[in-house]
């Protein structure tokens, strides 16, 4: 498809994974410069492909919300808008990178022929019956890998796939401001068997402080915010982050001198702002799930380890001395 000139990409979920997937951006503008490229995301993700340059509208999905009353006029006035609008755009490709049913119904209301995995390489399935063009990708590539190969094979273009770009600009205003340098915290994330003991979080951060650096944690809905607080509250002179958009937050995360964070969308966001990250993985196989970005990063840990204080400062030091 090298002469596709309207192009949508279907990468609707979590952040982490969209985050992941904005190479694919960055590769097809250098591959077709004339191409529009739009975007497929949920609306609590609407603001993560925006930060992409090359990305010029995000259709928004609600599907969390649309659940809960499927039935209801509302939603089935938003349904049948974002179906107009899809198949008014005739585009000339449609990939769906997400790979479940949701994302494949939204394939099929472009109206339009669209490509996707095959059975035997898709989270689920029965999706893939819904794609014309099948893509043999397996998930044991990595997503960023995965992603950008999905993409090339389907427009035609070469990548170098271990070296990905992601070109991210935050140009929202920053959620937190201060004149202090900062380290960034992700303390948070969704399953608590990823999660590092608040008592590391707090020597981490005593240490920074040490060395004139004033850890930002981050957070959010009520349960996280908790979590924050407490974290901050051992550690002198710590900021805990106020909610705000994605938007603001990258803007954030793109000024700290650094990001420590769990395996979590907001350390994989940074990573990819090219802040230099490092990632502590306890409950996620680093060899194919890690922190990737425009700058440096180190990924500690793995399934079924829990990396010490020491290791994860030493490491902060390496990529703060590679910036």
């Amino acid at each position: 498809m090298t002469g596709a000139r309207r192009i949508l990409i279907i990468k609707s979920s979590s952040m982490g994974d969209i985050i992941h997937a904005l190479p694919v951006a960055h590769d097809i503008r250098k591959a077709l410069p004339e191409a529009r490229i739009d975007w497929v995301a949920e609306e609590s993700f609407r603001d993560i492909p925006r930060l992409a340059p090359a990305v010029e509208s995000v259709r928004v999905t609600a599907f969390r919300r649309w659940r809960k009353s499927l039935l209801s006029r509302e939603t089935r006035a938003e349904i049948a808008s974002l179906k107009k609008e899809l198949a008014a755009e005739e585009y000339d490709c449609v990939l769906d990178i997400q790979g479940l049913m949701r994302s494949a119904l939204v394939a099929r209301w472009t109206g339009v022929p669209s490509t996707g995995y095959t059975w035997g390489t898709i989270r689920e399935p029965l999706a893939s019956l819904a794609y014309a063009h099948k893509l043999d990708l397996p998930e044991a590539l990595g997503a960023v890998k995965r992603y950008r190969l999905a993409a090339a094979q389907t427009l035609g273009y070469e990548i170098d796939p271990e070296h990905p770009h992601f070109g991210l600009l935050a140009r929202d205003e920053p959620s937190v401001r201060t004149d202090a340098k900062t380290v960034s915290f992700a303390v948070n994330t969704s399953r608590d068997e990823k999660l590092w003991p608040d008592d590391s979080w707090m020597e981490l951060g005593r240490r920074f402080v040490a060395e004139g650096l004033t850890p930002v944690i981050y957070w959010g809905g009520a349960k996280e915010e908790i979590r924050a607080k407490r974290v901050a509250a051992g550690i002198p002179g710590a900021v805990v982050a106020p909610r705000a958009r994605l938007s603001q937050v990258a803007a954030s995360l793109a000024q700290a001198e650094l990001m420590v964070g769990v395996d979590t969308g907001l350390a994989h966001l940074a990573a990819a702002l090219g802040c230099p990250s490092v990632g502590i993985f306890v409950a996620t196989p680093t060899e194919t799930l890690r922190l990737i970005g425009d700058g440096p990063c180190e990924s500690l840990g793995g399934t079924n380890q829990m990396p010490t204080v020491d290791e994860v400062f030493e490491a902060a030091r390496r990529v703060r001395a590679e910036k």
